[in-house]
């Protein structure tokens, strides 16, 4: 139903939509919140408890939707560029057809006798001779709190492979909390991200750029310079 109600909201606004995601999440919020917490406490649980219980819902549910909406906004430009995605999720399973087991190989970064797959909410590539070459590997954030080394992290690491060294690592957030959209005493997050991704591309209009910090109606464009 969030989806179905986005796509509303996008034939509202056009591509505007994308900017507007803090305003179109919040009323989801208080949908979301109305529906849960009477649920909860017909479950038997205190107000205060079913409060707790629809937070943590709503942190779950706008982390698969905000994913989902990405998708939505890249989905005619990759379409048009015989452009693949996939992810981090569907590459963990097993029994992988031959086209995702290579792309699974040609992201993974070596822990010594050990290999990890980067965290990759979206993951782009294209096919050349029927072989995967990755594009870009995007993560997806409401917000960070303090997880904001987890990107660049991967990142530094994919840069020290002569394999992986060339793959393009970008953040999507609608920056909810704030902590990257200032460049007056800018806090934590925003410098290390700055510093080590390839771009950040934020969901809102009222933010600080840079050359790297943009607007999410910019990713598209970004892009484009891989292919």
């Amino acid at each position: 139903m969030i989806i179905k109600r986005f796509l509303e909201f996008k034939k509202q606004f056009g591509n505007e939509a994308f900017s507007r995601l803090n305003e179109f999440f919040d009323r989801e919020k208080e949908i979301f919140y109305n529906e849960k917490i009477p649920y909860w406490m017909k479950q038997g649980y205190t107000k205060d408890e079913a409060v707790i219980k629809a937070r943590q819902g709503w942190v779950s549910t706008i982390g698969r939707n905000l994913e989902k909406i990405v998708e939505i906004l890249i989905e005619d430009f990759c379409k048009k560029n015989n452009l693949k995605i996939t992810n981090d999720k569907t590459l963990k399973q097993e029994n992988l057809p031959y086209e995702l087991d290579l792309v699974k190989r040609l992201i993974l970064v070596n822990f010594g006798e050990y290999a990890l797959l980067p965290d990759g909410d979206i993951i782009i590539y294209k096919l050349h001779n029927n072989q995967p070459q990755i594009v870009a590997i995007l993560s997806i954030k409401n917000s960070f709190r303090e997880r904001y080394t987890e990107t660049p992290y991967w990142k530094l690491k994919l840069s020290q492979n002569c394999i992986t060294k060339h793959i393009k690592v970008f953040m999507i957030t609608p920056d909810k909390d704030d902590e990257i959209s200032s460049s007056i005493n800018p806090r934590k997050p925003r410098i290390v991200m700055e510093y080590e991704l390839d771009g950040i591309y934020l969901a809102k209009d009222n933010f600080d750029p840079s050359a790297k910090i943009k607007s999410i109606n910019q990713l598209i464009d970004d892009l484009k310079k891989l292919i």
